[in-house]
């Protein structure tokens, strides 16, 4: 533990060490021009030019944009060089003479710069601000400016720019999740990347606590319009966590991007499934910087299903058979509450402190009213024939501190960053169940109730330092500490037999990281970037339990391990509108309590969910090729991919033959190899309408030591926006997820559709929306197939999930452009396998 210990603080104290070493003094050095364009003839010089790109309307930065410096007396150019993540150019080593600047960038429109002279060799000229103006339609009444795509396609990553969607006014994160291309979702709202539902779903760059449990019932905790964009990084480099086998998840909320002034918006929302409110301000006044929002949202469903599992014959199954019949209605229902706050303050323009807190709370509440057919053998079984109530309560309160000191240097790129956050989440769930035969009180009680307990503190530390000739390092350090409790009492209570007990189960993972990376460019057109990762892993577990008062059960788990990961990315670009992208990494995937909490958990009659603390973490090896293309109206990308991972955690279901229950439980006990395809694609056939699409088409191969199961999937998505003008708009957006390949059998296929109506008011600052949610069918049905060596199982779901909506929202206030907005750098902790799992307890 201690030789770990020493290993990151050598790691943040070289960081620092190196940082101090080469900060350059004021004004001396800056950020390298790229190579010089074929045919250009530079004038030898020392003098440099400077400015920072800007979108024309939200004054935020425009990253990567390309910048030509062009020779007035021979109108050709000589130089030139690509915007940073923040928008900032330099171009060093010029000659005196007359200039002019060409910035451009796709979806904007090029903007040439007058003429302006460099009067010696040494001369320092900084050109300020330029702003790109979007090269979107200016209707007759409403003028567009600066207008993103819904979905870009970036260096690393895909966008989807949610609030550019109006189909997903009134709605929750799983709304718009299940929109985002490679993304897709189940009916419980699980979320998949490429068909994995290993992945790490980050807030604002940041882990969050709302996140420590069960992700399909987080997303619901956040209304869609506080969220401005979502992005998929399918293949991090070293720089990130190693965990996410399949990739990143990271939702944008709405922010001010450091404009001096107060903004702020509201909305609400009514509908026949769900209804939210929500209200954000904004303030900068000077150094300082306040933001702050708070909203409820409150949904409810309903649905009905069927359960068949028929188990093996005790003597012979054609005569001794037993089959079990379930059927009933669901009801669901929450209501959440979440608010944040947050600050930054500039002490002076390259040093800044920022802090933020973030609370997330509600309850979710679940009703089945459930009926169960027992045969043996084609006859009744009168015992185990009778009705079930249950109540499912899950109340989850999660709050996220953060503290963040940025220092930049006077050399272009050259960053030191100080991260801290402090997450911790608590639960109480409780599962009630009362069994009863018609006209008769219950003969069966249960009450299952779990408190557990989360909390996460991190530290980080990065470190950017810029080279000659594009060549950049980033190194950095990072310690996360976890400490998990769950606390458990049941009760059973069938015909007078009373049975009860306690469990407590206390987790302890500890995670030090330390990374390096190294970028730079071959002949131009090639960029390249390197690097790895080390990470060790601490891992410790008490687990106690004891049964009808009689003796405690104790068992105890220790475990560590360390991880060398690699990571490879590549780029080329050609003729400056078609890239060809090529990426290997390694992930790592370990459990979360989601996965590892032993508490058995009688979810319904015959139903039992069970962590496994022996679970070991998945290694993954990545390889993915990619091209992406522009053109005057439109887009295409798409992305070739392998994944395989030698010891797959999957869902291992086991038939317990004395309780008649099927056991849910988890093991390292599959080989999963993933080849598949992306698709995406957007164009605009007139000025006013735009089409856009994804898929995603793989082919799974599962395979274990009693198992195998392989096949093809797919999902596919489609939108269309339709801009009418005098503020009038509409938007259409669907999708279909084929049946999805499991290890002993597969799930359901569905898929959505949702329209939209929008008229903007009040000269644009507010609108009114309709949406309908599914509103040409009734009710979605989905089938769920296990075949295992011990018992089948089919379950058929409706859910019957057609909606409308009604939005109004309102923005007030106007703000005025004081400094280039300072790009927030923030946690990432991507190094935990979530899903569905037995959850936070």
């Amino acid at each position: 533990m201690k030789r770990h210990v020493l290993l990151l603080a050598l790691g943040l104290s070289s960081a620092t060490a190196f940082a101090q070493g080469q900060a350059a003094p004021q004004g001396r050095a800056a950020q390298q021009p790229a190579a010089t364009m074929p045919g250009a003839t530079i004038a030898k010089g020392n003098a440099k030019i400077s400015g920072v790109v800007l979108d024309a309307d939200t004054k935020s930065p425009v990253e990567f944009a390309t910048v030509a410096l062009v020779s007035v007396a021979t109108g050709k150019p000589v130089d030139g060089t690509m915007a940073d993540e923040k928008g900032r150019f330099t171009i060093q080593k010029v000659g005196a003479g007359n200039y002019k600047l060409l910035v451009s960038f796709i979806g904007y429109e090029q903007k040439t710069l007058a003429a302006f002279t460099v009067k010696s060799d040494n001369d320092d000229v900084n050109l300020g601000s330029i702003t790109l103006t979007s090269s979107a339609q200016k209707l007759t009444e409403v003028v567009v400016t600066g207008d993103k795509p819904l979905v870009e396609e970036k260096i690393d990553r895909t966008v989807y720019n949610a609030e550019k969607d109006i189909t997903n006014a009134g709605g929750n994160a799983a709304d718009v999740l299940q929109k985002v291309p490679s993304l897709s979702l189940d009916n419980d709202g699980n979320v998949q990347l490429r068909g994995s539902s290993n992945v790490r779903v980050l807030i604002n760059n940041k882990p969050s606590a709302i996140m420590a449990g069960s992700i399909a019932d987080a997303l619901k905790q956040i209304p869609a319009d506080q969220i401005k964009s979502v992005e998929v990084i399918t293949s991090p480099s070293a720089k990130y966590d190693a965990e996410g086998t399949a990739g990143i998840i990271n939702i944008i909320t709405k922010k001010d991007g450091g404009l001096q002034g107060v903004t702020g918006s509201v909305a609400l929302t009514a509908g026949t499934r769900a209804s939210n409110g929500n209200a954000s301000v904004n303030v900068r006044r000077g150094k300082l910087g306040i933001n702050a929002n708070i909203g409820a949202h409150t949904f409810y469903n309903k649905g009905d299903m069927t359960n068949v599992t028929a188990a093996p014959g005790y003597v012979t199954p054609s005569v001794d058979r037993r089959v079990t019949s379930q059927s009933g209605d669901t009801q669901i229902n929450g209501r959440f509450l979440n608010g944040q706050f947050g600050f930054d303050y500039d002490f002076t323009p390259k040093n800044t402190l920022s802090g933020s807190i973030r609370s997330n709370g509600g309850r979710f509440n679940m009703e089945n009213d459930q009926q169960q057919l027992v045969t043996k053998g084609g006859v009744e079984d009168a015992v185990n024939t009778y009705a079930t109530d249950i109540q499912n309560r899950n109340e989850r309160f999660g709050t996220d501190y953060n503290l963040d000191f940025v220092h930049t240097f006077a050399k272009p790129q050259q960053e030191l960053t100080l991260l801290s956050q402090y997450s911790v989440t608590d639960a109480d769930t409780r599962n009630n169940q009362d069994r009863y035969y018609t006209n008769e009180a219950p003969f069966y009680l249960q009450r299952n109730n779990n408190d557990g307990g989360n909390k996460e503190l991190t530290f980080q530390v990065d470190y950017v330092h810029p080279f000659q000739n594009k060549q950049l390092m980033e190194i950095g350090a990072k310690s996360i500490f976890r400490d998990v409790t769950s606390d458990a009492v049941y009760s059973k209570d069938d015909r007078g037999d009373e049975k009860g007990g306690d469990m407590r189960f206390d987790y302890g993972q500890n995670v030090y990281a330390s990374y390096v990376t190294y970028g730079f460019a071959i002949r131009k057109k090639l960029n390249v970037k390197l690097g790895t990762r080390y990470e060790y892993t601490d891992i410790s577990g008490d687990y106690n339990r004891t049964e009808n008062n009689g003796p405690e059960e104790v068992k105890n788990y220790k475990d560590d391990y360390d991880n060398l990961i690699p990571s490879v990315a590549l780029s080329y670009t050609i003729k400056d509108k078609h890239t060809i992208k090529a990426n290997y990494t390694q992930r790592i995937q370990r459990p979360s309590l989601n996965y590892l909490n032993p508490f058995r958990q009688d979810q319904a009659p015959g139903t039992v969910v069970r962590g496994n603390p022996g679970l070991d973490a998945e290694l993954t090896n990545l390889y993915e090729l990619g091209y992406s293309s522009y053109f005057t109206k439109g887009s295409v990308s798409t992305s070739l991919y392998m994944r395989q991972t030698d010891n797959a955690i999957e869902t291992v279901p086991e038939y317990e033959q004395e309780t008649n229950s099927t056991v849910l439980t988890f093991d390292n006990v599959a080989v999963n190899k993933t080849y598949g395809i992306s698709l995406f694609g957007s164009v605009m056939p007139v000025k006013a309408w735009t089409i856009g699409g994804s898929s995603n088409i793989y082919y799974v191969d599962l395979k274990s030591k009693d198992y195998a199961n392989n096949g093809w999937m797919y999902n596919i998505n489609a939108n269309s926006s339709y801009n009418f003008g005098k503020g009038f708009s509409a938007q259409f957006n669907g999708g279909f997820n084929s049946k999805r390949i499991q290890l002993q059998g597969n799930f359901a296929s569905f898929s959505y559709h949702s329209l939209a109506f929008k008229k903007e008011l009040f000269g644009g600052k507010g609108g009114l929306s309709l949406g309908l949610d599914n509103p040409f069918r009734k009710s979605m049905k989905m089938e769920i197939d296990v075949n295992a060596l011990e018992y089948e199982q089919h379950i058929r779901i409706n859910n019957y999930n057609r909606g409308a909506k009604v939005t109004f929202n309102y923005s007030f206030g106007k703000m005025e452009q004081q400094r280039p907005p300072r790009r927030k750098k923030t946690i990432r902790n991507d190094d935990a396998k979530q899903g569905e799992g037995n959850g936070l307890q």
